[in-house]
This record gives C-alpha cells, sequence and structure tokens, in this order.
C-alpha cells in the first residue's frame, strides 16, 4: 500500500513548466518593485538564491541549482524570440542577480511587464463594458494595440459562456489573434474580426488603410493603450502605428478608453514622435488603484497632475474608472 507521503510528494511538481516559471518570477519582480523604493522596475535586482526559496514557498518546487533556472528561462526566451532576463555576475560564478532585460519595446516583451496590474485592469475594463450592454443584443468592442489587450482578450474568452450579449471584437492587434481564433472560441458569444495590412514586427500590429481598416466605423467601446504621456499628449513608437491610433480615435465613434499602468507618464516625449492625440480625446480612463503614500513612485506624483482632468466613476482596490472632463468643463457621456 502507498504511503501518504508517497502521494503527497506525487502531487507535487518536480518542476514548473517554463511558462509557469517565467510568471511567477515576473510576478515575484512587480511585488518587490511595488513594495520597494526602486522608482523603475529595472532596478530591481533579485538574488538566485532567494528567488529558489520563493518558488519552493510559492509553488511548493525545489530547484536545486542556480544555473537550471536560469537554463529554463533562456530557453524560454528562445521559444518566444525575444529577451525577458539579465543577470549580474557576483563574486561567485554560480550566484548572481536576476533582472528584467533593460531594453522590453516588443510586444511580446511589454506582454511580460506588470501583468498583475495589466490583469486588474482587464477586468476592470471588462466589467465597465458588460455592464453598459447587457440589454443589448450584439455589442462592438474594439480592442486597439497594447499587450493589456491580450489580457482583455483572454478574460472574454474565458467567460464567453456568461456573455448576456453577442460581442463582435474587432481588432487590428495580431498579438492577440491566436486566442481569438483558438477552438475554444464559442463564435455564436464571440464573433472575430480582424483588420489586413503588413505586420508590424515591433508592435505586432496589422498597418492597412488607416481609412478602412475595419468594416464599421461605430463602436459600443474602443479601447486602447499608449506607450508614453507627456504635458498631456499621447506617442507611440511606431509611425504606422500612430496613424491608426489617430483614425480609431479621431474618426470613429463609441465610448473611448484609455489604459493605463501609469508607467507612461514620462519628463519628456517620445523623440522623433508625432502626438496622435490627448487624454482628453478619451472618455475614460483606466489606471491601477493607488493607496496610500507609502512608496509612492515617480508615476504616481506625474498622474496626480493630470486629476484636474477626471471625475472619479469607480474606485475599486484594483483600479479606478476615471471619466475625462473635456476642456469646455463637460463631463462626457
Amino acid at each position: 500500500m502507498k504511503s501518504s507521503d508517497d502521494s503527497i510528494r506525487k502531487s507535487v511538481p518536480q518542476r514548473l513548466k517554463r511558462h509557469d516559471l517565467v510568471m511567477g518570477i515576473l510576478y515575484k519582480f512587480s511585488d518587490l518593485y511595488e513594495s520597494s523604493a526602486a522608482q523603475s522596475i529595472w532596478d530591481i535586482a533579485f538574488p538566485i538564491d532567494e528567488l529558489r526559496k520563493h518558488l519552493k514557498m510559492r509553488f511548493g518546487v525545489e530547484y536545486t541549482s542556480n544555473q537550471w533556472v536560469y537554463t529554463q528561462l533562456r530557453r524560454y526566451e528562445d521559444e518566444i524570440g525575444a529577451k525577458l532576463f539579465e543577470r549580474s555576475e557576483m563574486e561567485h560564478a554560480n550566484r548572481f542577480n536576476l533582472k528584467l532585460h533593460p531594453n522590453m519595446i516588443e510586444f511580446v516583451q511589454k506582454q511580460h511587464l506588470y501583468v498583475p496590474q495589466k490583469i486588474k485592469l482587464a477586468n476592470g475594463i471588462y466589467d465597465k463594458i458588460q455592464s453598459a450592454v447587457q440589454h443589448q443584443s450584439i455589442a462592438r468592442v474594439c480592442l486597439g494595440a497594447g499587450s493589456t489587450m491580450y489580457h482583455l482578450a483572454q478574460i472574454f474568452l474565458d467567460r464567453q459562456d456568461q456573455l448576456i450579449p453577442t460581442f463582435q471584437l474587432y481588432t487590428h492587434n495580431a498579438g492577440i489573434l491566436p486566442l481569438l481564433y483558438s477552438q475554444q472560441v464559442n463564435y455564436q458569444k464571440l464573433e472575430i474580426f480582424s483588420a489586413s495590412g503588413k505586420l508590424d514586427p515591433i508592435t505586432r500590429t496589422l498597418i492597412g488603410d488607416p481609412q478602412h481598416i475595419f468594416p464599421t466605423r461605430e463602436f459600443d467601446f474602443i479601447i486602447q493603450g499608449t506607450s508614453r504621456i507627456h504635458d498631456g499628449n499621447l506617442y507611440i513608437e511606431s509611425d504606422t502605428e500612430q496613424v491608426i491610433k489617430a483614425e480609431l480615435l479621431h474618426q470613429h465613434t463609441g465610448c473611448k478608453i484609455l489604459v493605463l499602468t501609469k508607467h507612461e507618464f514620462q519628463d519628456e516625449p517620445l523623440k522623433n514622435a508625432t502626438s496622435y492625440g490627448k487624454i482628453t480625446d478619451y472618455d475614460y480612463v483606466v489606471v491601477p488603484r493607488s493607496i496610500g503614500n507609502e512608496n509612492k513612485k515617480l508615476y504616481d506624483f506625474r498622474f496626480e497632475q493630470y486629476l484636474d482632468l477626471f471625475e472619479p466613476e469607480i474606485m475599486n482596490w484594483n483600479y479606478s474608472i476615471l471619466k475625462v472632463i473635456n476642456p469646455t468643463g463637460r463631463v462626457t457621456e
């Protein structure tokens, strides 16, 4: 007869799948950043020995080799074709600090940054949309560029059987298309419309004719992110992508929501980039909820400079949904 100890040992995995290992480490980086006085997540350096202790405590998996953990991270990077981590050598070659790679600019890389915050934001946006369209038979939602849209698309997929209206999801975000075209999609609940055009390899967006990107210009909601905000102006690295963003923002109708992690607020604009819009072009802004003044970040202070533009609508423990007051002082409907 097998002992209970044998059953327990068999129920605990000997190692994590690479994706789970990476996500567990990225969550830890976000937690360390939010609880520290560091002003950038790239300032966080995590000793590999402490990382192994975290994995054992969090997942019940004990790794006996520092190099084995790092090798799994490198193999995951090879699988996705992007760098996520780097190591800083210490006195002993097998003892080192793990840091995030400093130049994470591609969609696949950004998809792994600030994951807990993005999931919280995506849940807030989903709840906002669902409550507004529950009496409709069909709801049209445009999911714009940005890695937060990946998490929002995943929520639509996870909750598709609970959807009250049929949702038509329109997107030019090629990074989320594998999710939306997967076999688990219930196409009676989710109808998917994708744009056509050339693929931008950095932003993972489909760049076609901006004036005819979708068969309709009328939506219930248009959801977009941005790369940088300076002096109220919005910027994105890709010139072709900013044309599409401007078209969706200014030439398409619907409730427009800007989703931000707050890291977009900076002291200077993007170099050699043209602004495609302003915060006040949107109807709502959704940001992570900051509670208390402990370990306040620079981006919190920068964001607070814009508070006069907003009227709070929903203040959740995890996120804030803010109505934007347009320049005439009228709160948007």
